[in-house]
């Protein structure tokens, strides 16, 4: 199941006697709720390792075979040519990297969003529950990035991609 998640943050001053303090406060909503099957789970963490190991041909053709829908297999080339697409936004991705993968850096938003368009291009259909995963992904980076935007994702999410990490 799933519902939206919001988040909003204040900032205020006190002025008072020339002294200047900065205090911020953070409404979080953790609504978002989400499960996925096993099956959900292991393509999940197959598709994020293609990426983190900078394989985007890999999370391409992954997302291709286990689309429960797909239309680029029928045109000659067209598993190829999305596959091709996916491991541009992988190298956009890495490229970003060598600046630091912190939220600051990296706008995952923007990347997902281009995973989505070559998806609709190319007949690629997004799992409902994946799709609640993008979701819940785009809510999180604006909380994560109000929070600190010094957070470095790889080092967060490595050990849960690689199966070491316990929630």
């Amino acid at each position: 199941s799933s519902s939206s998640s919001s988040s909003s943050k204040l900032t205020f001053s006190d002025d008072g006697r020339g002294s200047v303090d900065k205090y911020t406060i953070v409404f979080l909503d953790a609504g978002i709720v989400t499960e996925l099957e096993y099956q959900d789970q292991r393509n999940l963490k197959d598709l994020f390792k293609a990426v983190i190991l900078n394989d985007g041909a890999e999370a391409g053709r992954l997302m291709v075979e286990r689309a429960k829908y797909e239309r680029c297999s029928q045109v000659e080339g067209g598993i190829e040519q999305f596959s091709k697409g996916v491991e541009e936004i992988v190298a956009e991705f890495h490229d970003r990297r060598k600046q630091g993968l912190t939220l600051g850096v990296v706008r995952i938003g923007s990347l997902l969003s281009q995973v989505l368009d070559l998806c609709q291009i190319h007949g690629v259909e997004i799992d409902p529950a994946m799709s609640n995963i993008v979701m819940s992904t785009l809510v999180l980076e604006g909380l994560g990035r109000a929070l600190d935007p010094n957070l470095n994702l790889i080092d967060i999410a490595l050990p849960f991609i690689l199966g070491r990490g316990k929630v």
